[in-house]
C-alpha cells in the first residue's frame, strides 16, 4: 500500500484592501507559490480585528474578486471564503443560543 503525501497548504491572511502588486500583496504570493507548497490560500479578511478598521473597508465580495483578479495566473493560488463561512456560522450558532434561552 502506498502512503499518500499530505497536502503542504499555505494560509496568508490579508485585508486585500485593495490587494498591491508586485511590492505588495502579489509578489509575496508568488514567493509562497514558488515554495514547496502545493496551494497557497489567500484569506481576506471577512471582518478586520481592529475596530477602527471596521466598516471602512471595501465589501467582502469586492475584496474576494480583487484577490482571484489579482491571482488568476497563479495555478497555485486559492481565494478562499473561510473566514467568511466560520464568522456566518459561528454568527448562526449564537443566534440559535439565544432563541433557545
Amino acid at each position: 500500500m502506498e502512503l499518500q503525501r499530505r497536502k503542504r497548504v499555505c494560509l496568508f491572511g490579508t485585508s486585500a484592501d485593495p490587494p498591491t502588486g508586485q511590492g505588495g500583496h502579489l509578489g509575496i504570493i508568488q514567493h509562497l507559490a514558488s515554495m514547496d507548497f502545493d496551494e497557497v490560500w489567500i484569506l481576506p479578511v471577512y471582518s478586520h480585528m481592529f475596530g477602527t478598521k471596521r466598516g471602512k473597508q471595501a465589501p467582502f465580495q469586492a475584496r474576494v474578486e480583487m484577490c482571484r483578479l489579482l491571482v488568476k495566473d497563479i495555478p497555485k493560488a486559492v481565494v478562499s471564503e473561510a473566514e467568511r463561512i466560520c464568522f456566518e456560522k459561528a454568527a448562526d450558532r449564537l443566534e440559535g443560543k439565544e432563541k433557545s434561552s
